[in-house]
């Protein structure tokens, strides 16, 4: 799989594709006037359904009860437009689970919320049972014809359908399922390919859809690799991990595991992240070693000394000393630009980099962690070996590589960011997962403990 743009900043904005929990939902359906949608592309007709209704608002409806309720461990149901006694049955669990009144009538109401929850990832609070697979779970077609970059039509519905129905929908958001193979779908194919252990090369032939079609015809999901060889794990938040002010339970993030942190603190100039304060010392509270990030932005000349104010200000103002307990060395994000471009920064220079670095390393008697990658120094600061001597958090998500390619000059890396899409237990949106390359004491050492 082609290496991504990395913009941590932005990443997570598909944390607006957020679970929500019953009543939630039904507010948000009674708030708005929502639009009736073919969430799965065969009608945007929603009439009135109950047991015994047939058509194309049928198949429309089996098909989003699927995508509305595997996340909550439901096995899809037959998506063959006749609304008999399963259907009827899941419909009310569907009820059950948004909060509505359980009558097994598809009216207005429940058509709006299960377009919504078709349409991104909810879970209920009580889990479904697994049962019998189906073989026609998106109702567009049974034909498999080899599909890739440029297909159009039914069996391209049927190919995103699915992959919505297979790839875990909190990791991955889900597909607009428009019969357009483009470069998303493309992308999403390869992933799928990747945790199946297929040769991920974007194209769906025979083999690609056997594990496809069973996949998404079961309460199985594909979810992100964890690279193998290393042990602890970490994650990285800001604001978009707290969908509608949603807190972290830092207490759960500890007890499944992880073990260390890195939270926003500032970006640029002007802008300090909302939930610095209370993350970063419930991080620490919680027993997670901690580290609050920086993001460079090259926008104007020579202002690297002045975003060094700004944060450390910031941080000074949580508590952090860097020299506490469970305080890992600050970090410095240096990628690209945040603004959907994946331009280099601007005025972004190795002088101005270092100003940030020293002026911050003077401040906390702490060498900075570097967040950045390989592609970016080589392309936007050629190549360059000022940066040596620093700790490294590096970011790339391929599941093709064993370990990050390190910079021109570097030896290893600390840290490696490896997916934008983990989902943790305490939190309610995916976050990017790192490893920590070495033992649980090199990590109690970097962080004071």
């Amino acid at each position: 799989m082609g290496q991504r743009t990395l913009l941590r900043g932005l990443t997570l904005a598909v944390a607006a594709v957020l679970p929500l929990y019953g009543p939630t939902v039904v507010r948000a359906a009674e708030s708005a006037a929502v639009t009736a949608v073919a969430v799965c592309g065969h009608t945007s007709a929603q009439p009135t359904l109950q047991q015994g209704s047939t058509g194309d608002a049928a198949v429309e409806a089996q098909c989003e009860l699927n995508l509305a309720t595997k996340p909550s461990a439901y096995t899809p149901i037959a998506a063959d437009g006749s609304f008999g006694p399963a259907s009827a049955t899941r419909l009310k669990e569907f009820q059950r689970c948004a909060g509505l009144g359980v009558d097994g009538v598809l009216g207005p109401q429940t058509w709006t919320a299960l377009n919504i929850w078709a349409a991104q990832p909810h879970s209920c609070t009580t889990k479904g049972t697994s049962t019998t697979a189906q073989t026609t779970v998106c109702g567009h077609s049974s034909a498999r014809p080899t599909l890739q970059q440029g297909a159009t039509g039914t069996e391209v519905k049927e190919l995103q359908c699915r992959l919505n129905l297979a790839m875990e929908p909190f990791h991955y958001s889900p597909l607009a399922i428009d019969g357009a193979f483009g470069g998303g779908t493309e992308s999403r194919v390869v992933e799928l390919q990747h945790c199946a252990d297929l040769g991920a090369d974007g194209v769906v032939g025979p083999n690609t859809w056997a594990k496809l079609v069973d996949w998404s015809s079961r309460n199985t999901y594909c979810t992100p690799p964890r690279p193998a060889g290393y042990p602890i794990d970490g994650l990285d938040t800001a604001k978009y991990q707290h969908p509608d002010g949603a807190p972290i339970d830092w207490k759960a993030v500890k007890a499944s595991g992880v073990e260390f942190a890195t939270v926003k603190a500032t970006r640029g100039l002007n802008v300090t992240d909302e939930y610095l304060a209370t993350d970063l010392e419930a991080a620490r509270t919680a027993g997670l070693a901690v580290a609050p990030y920086h993001f460079y932005t090259g926008t104007a000349p020579d202002t690297g000394a002045a975003q060094a104010d700004r944060f450390i200000a910031a941080v000074r103002a949580t508590g952090y000393t860097g020299q506490r307990a469970g305080d890992l060395p600050p970090i410095f994000d240096l990628e690209r630009m945040d603004d959907g471009s994946g331009r280099c920064p601007t005025y972004g220079t190795v002088d101005d980099a270092k100003a940030w670095l020293d002026r911050v390393e003077a401040a906390f008697g702490r060498t900075p962690i570097i967040y950045t990658q390989k592609s970016f120094l080589d392309d936007c600061l050629g190549s360059t070996t000022a940066f040596a001597r620093y700790p490294l958090q590096l970011a790339d998500y391929r599941t093709s590589i064993t370990s990050p390619p390190v910079p021109t000059g570097s030896t290893t890396w600390a840290m490696w960011q490896y997916t934008d899409a983990a989902l943790f237990p305490g939190l309610q949106a995916p976050a990017t997962g790192d490893v920590f390359n070495g033992t649980q004491a090199d990590l109690d050492r970097l962080a004071n403990r």
